[in-house]
């Protein structure tokens, strides 16, 4: 086969534009986060991007086509997470909402931290609202999504749920006084559950949280008064594993006025569950389908696992 010359030269030079139009887009952002759209020139990113102003011309009709190209390279990462989260979602429902406006917290404190203080007040509302019509899609989808899996349906349309839980816990994330919103989570998650059409009295149990180290004693509690259905179970050799496990995020609880109501073990290395408990009162609830579901969530899709049992005369559970 012959590799013609001018191919290999109209490849390195796509590579070239390629490149340059990216420098012309890092300098961009970096300006107007700095100066803010109005005053930003197009002499002022070309100066920063080390070229002439003719080859901004070539590459973007205006500052605004500039300015949109810059958010959606912004953007992209977060896009990319947000369909991931929704995708993930449709294995682990009952989460959802709660894993999308957690990661939403998260990323809105890492950004505030990384750009607030040196970002003009206009490119920072831009970005506000960019947000905004960028979330809606997906909490569309999470609505349906939470809708099928709880068999309940919003007192309004969907789309407008959507609308709803986009410019009102979404703005109250990004807002700039968020400490509000942060002391009024609890009461936040129950108005998106009024919202969702979801009885009240049991709100509380629909979402598996990750456990914490605050959770060993009261899971203790638990395991102690489950110990007649575990014949193998060494509670001092459990307790001792326990810490780590939890520090290497493999458990999963339901809580409860101070004690815990379920509990679950899995190994992420061995692909096993590990320790499945329910308080005799909460059985057949369905916290237990909600953690095996969390669980199974956090592998691949197609992933096998397998489920390790008690039986009188095993040294211990949880290995």
């Amino acid at each position: 086969m012959f590799r013609l010359g001018g191919n290999s030269r109209m490849g390195r030079k796509a590579a070239g534009e390629t490149n340059k139009k990216e420098e012309i887009l890092v300098a961009a952002q970096s300006c107007f986060l700095e100066l803010g759209f109005d005053g930003t020139s197009v002499r002022a990113i070309m100066k920063k991007a080390g070229a002439e102003i003719g080859l901004f011309y070539y590459y973007f009709k205006n500052k605004d086509e500039a300015f949109e190209r810059v958010l959606d390279r912004f953007f992209a990462g977060y896009e990319v997470d947000f369909a991931q989260i929704v995708a993930h979602g449709k294995r682990n429902p009952c989460r959802v909402m709660e894993d999308f406006f957690a990661y939403m917290e998260r990323e809105t404190a890492v950004f505030r931290q990384k750009y607030a203080s040196g970002m003009h007040r206009t490119v920072r509302w831009a970005i506000r609202e960019h947000t905004l019509t960028l979330i809606e899609p997906y909490l569309r989808q999470i609505v349906e999504i939470q809708s099928r899996y709880y068999g309940v349906r919003p007192p309004i349309a969907p789309e407008v749920a959507a609308l709803y839980l986009t410019h009102g816990v979404g703005s109250c994330i990004l807002h700039e006084d968020s400490e509000k919103y942060a002391a009024n989570r609890a009461e936040v998650k129950r108005g998106v559950s009024l919202l969702m059409g979801m009885p009240m009295e049991r709100q509380a149990l629909r979402i598996p949280q990750p456990a914490a180290r605050q959770d060993i004693a009261p899971w203790m509690k638990l395991v102690h008064s489950v110990r007649d259905s575990f014949p193998g179970l060494d509670e001092d050799q459990y307790e001792a594993q326990l810490a780590k496990r939890i520090a290497d995020g493999e458990a999963w609880v339901f809580r409860g006025q101070g004690d815990l109501l379920a509990a679950l073990l899995y190994s992420k290395e061995r692909r096993e569950l590990d320790f499945l408990a329910v308080t005799p009162s909460e059985r057949r609830h369905g916290l237990a389908q909600k953690l095996v579901e969390t669980a199974a969530a956090q592998f691949p899709v197609g992933t096998e696992l397998s489920v390790i049992t008690y039986r009188d005369g095993d040294p211990i559970g949880l290995s």
